[in-house]
């Protein structure tokens, strides 16, 4: 039997050829009934693997192309996924943004940051929006955290933010509970201080807001928590510690506060002064 299947596979084209011969002559010679059972026999032994290996290799083909396209579709979902979620948490901002608003009673002009000073600290940013828009030099700016500094220069349709953290600018700030006044300083961008008389109530976690002292930021805004307290070198005073209420690292979404036109002709007025 070994010879018979080592003949078959070493001369396999005559065997073939043999082989559908006398299947057909098997097939021509025979009645209907016993051509039925010969195909039913065919298709079981011989032309069922055949049907069955290449229905499994398109089986395959199919789940290849099926498991690439999934693969696409998911790294679609993932994309839109990612930017959704970055839509989601602006919304976020811009819902909290919205709802700072309402409780100002100022106009307020939307704007973006676009620009931010070249360095380690930056003590200034760019906004998307200038005089076109309605933006005069001095106005506030804000986002819905706190302050963050005011315009100093206005271009047609961008201006430029001076920070509250840029050492040269002092903010008049009052402690909220009480009221008490003081000046908001900075030395290196980083750790805010106010000097307090000796006697003057304050605490840790006090929140310290604008006092509207200062001819440029409305009474209220929140500048900061009080997060230290220690003596001064002058004994008639205090240091007290202020961490801002404003992330200056991430900062996108702000507000500019229009002044009344009757303040920033003063402003203006003022600005134009020459003090020998």
């Amino acid at each position: 039997m070994y010879w018979i299947i080592q003949f078959i596979i070493r001369h396999k084209d005559v065997s073939s050829l043999f082989l559908t011969v006398f299947l057909s002559l098997l097939m021509l010679t025979a009645n209907t009934g016993r051509q039925q059972k010969i195909a039913r026999s065919l298709t079981v032994s011989i032309f069922y693997p055949f049907q069955f290996t290449a229905h499994q290799a398109t089986r395959i083909k199919n789940i290849f192309a099926e498991n690439k396209k999934l693969k696409e579709e998911i790294t679609n979902l993932s994309t839109k996924y990612a930017l959704l979620e970055e839509v989601a948490a602006e919304n976020k901002r811009l819902r909290g943004l919205l709802g700072f608003e309402k409780k100002i009673s100022y106009t307020l002009l939307p704007a973006r940051a676009v620009v931010r000073e070249p360095s380690y600290i930056y003590r200034s940013i760019v906004i998307s929006i200038g005089k076109k828009q309605g933006v005069s030099k001095y106005m506030p700016v804000v986002n819905k955290d706190g302050v963050i500094g005011k315009i100093t220069q206005v271009m047609q349709n961008i201006s430029l933010v001076q920070l509250v953290r840029d050492p040269s600018e002092r903010i008049s700030v009052m402690i909220k509970k009480n009221h008490e006044v003081g000046i908001l300083e900075t030395i290196d961008s980083k750790n805010f201080f106010v000097q307090y008389r000796k006697h003057a109530e304050v605490n840790n976690g006090d929140t310290i807001v604008t006092s509207g002292l200062g001819g440029i930021y409305p009474k209220g805004l929140n500048v900061g928590i009080v997060t230290g307290i220690k003596d001064s070198d002058d004994p008639l005073f205090k240091d007290v510690s202020i961490k801002p209420c404003v992330d200056f690292e991430h900062i996108e979404e702000v507000f500019v506060m229009q002044l009344d036109p009757q303040w920033a002709a003063f402003l203006s007025e003022l600005d134009s002064i020459n003090i020998e």
